[in-house]
């Protein structure tokens, strides 16, 4: 079986923490807890690192099982297909709301206008591709061009820190709006799901958990990082600025000779999408193979393709309705595939774990 390494493994986990939080998310947040907004992605990056563990353990405890074979073992096949069918939708939402941001950002500051075939037409090819060569490949492509994209982050940074910046007022927000921001944006998190539906493939020990946790601890430290610069720039204006790692090139596109330095956001930000809308989609379609096992791959990419365009386009074409669905509604499904689900697993995990040591000793 092609397996990836904890290096690979760590810079897909850096790459879905980047996913949905450094465009719309500081601007969105902001109109609720103002700065504080900080403290409430550190909340919610804490109560990432608990499924991080979940995962971790499991891992522990079977490194050769698949999520479908532990849940199999654990509750049969008919409920395992339903548990894992939850995951199935919501990384066909991730991607949704993935691709929309990023849409939303190229049509106002690249294209100025509608271009959405266009979209799609060089998006969804190159993601099939990526899906189609397997794990392994995209893994080597993630590798391969992580330090660029990287640099790109990087250096969107500390650009911002020639223009002016000031610290922000802090500590505005009462503890009630924190916990409801929080609530509302559960749905641009779930970062760690996708190490459950590919964990057979994932081989590290110890040393390889720490290198894990170092990518996993850069991604967060980056995010942190574009919401305070972001904040300090704009204050009360935070609000009307939707791309955040972007707007933080601007009043200093203009560098001595070098000429617009804002098409460095735009190729990270567009690799950064790319790659994301990979890894969610490969996903959804590993998920797809395993709730469907007579269906291979290639049929769960066409599926995928074909839900993507009645979804998107009949039912949340609109970026302004796709928001709303992601912070309205679909926390509440959150809920259940980012907390309540990977605790059933662990839980299930654990019953069958003392079930094996039984029927040992006995």
């Amino acid at each position: 079986m092609k397996s990836i390494s904890a290096r690979q493994t760590g810079i897909i986990l850096f790459l879905t923490i980047l996913a949905n939080k450094i465009l719309l998310l500081p601007s969105i947040m902001y109109e609720k807890t103002k700065a504080d907004s900080l403290f409430v992605m550190m909340l919610l990056f804490a109560f990432e690192l608990f499924i991080l563990w979940i995962f971790f353990s499991l891992k522990n405890k079977y490194p050769n099982s698949s999520l479908k074979e532990l849940l199999q073992k654990s509750v049969g096949g008919k409920i395992a297909k339903a548990l894992i069918f939850v995951f199935l939708i919501f990384f066909l939402f991730k991607t949704m709301l993935t691709y929309s941001v990023i849409y939303v950002y190229l049509k106002d500051l690249v294209y100025q206008d509608e271009f959405g075939l266009l979209a799609i037409i060089c998006f969804i090819p190159v993601v099939n591709h990526g899906v189609v060569c397997g794990l392994r490949a995209m893994s080597r492509s993630f590798e391969l061009f992580f330090y660029l994209v990287l640099t790109g982050v990087v250096f969107c940074l500390v650009i911002a820190f020639f223009t002016n910046i000031s610290i922000p007022y802090f500590f505005l927000s009462n503890p009630k709006d924190i916990f409801n921001t929080c609530f509302t944006h559960f749905f641009s998190f779930g970062d760690y799901l996708i190490l459950f539906i590919f964990m057979d493939k994932i081989k590290f020990d110890n040393q390889g958990k720490k290198t894990i946790l170092k990518f996993v601890g850069l991604g967060i430290t980056i995010v942190l990082a574009i919401f305070l610069i972001f904040y300090c720039k704009y204050h009360d204006t935070a609000f009307m600025h939707n791309n955040a790692i972007a707007d933080l090139l601007v009043f200093s596109v203009q560098f001595n000779a070098i000429g617009r330095l804002d098409i460095i956001a735009m190729v990270t930000i567009m690799a950064l999408g790319l790659f994301q809308m990979e890894i969610f989609q490969y996903a959804f379609c590993e998920s797809f193979v395993m709730v469907f096992p007579k269906l291979s791959l290639k049929y769960a990419i066409a599926v995928f393709d074909i839900l993507f365009f009645i979804v998107y386009f009949v039912l949340i074409g609109k970026y302004e309705f796709m928001i709303m669905v992601t912070t309205n509604y679909l926390p509440y499904f959150s809920i259940l595939s980012n907390y309540i689900l990977p605790s059933i697993i662990f839980a299930l995990s654990y019953k069958h774990k003392k079930e094996l040591k039984h029927e040992k000793s006995v």
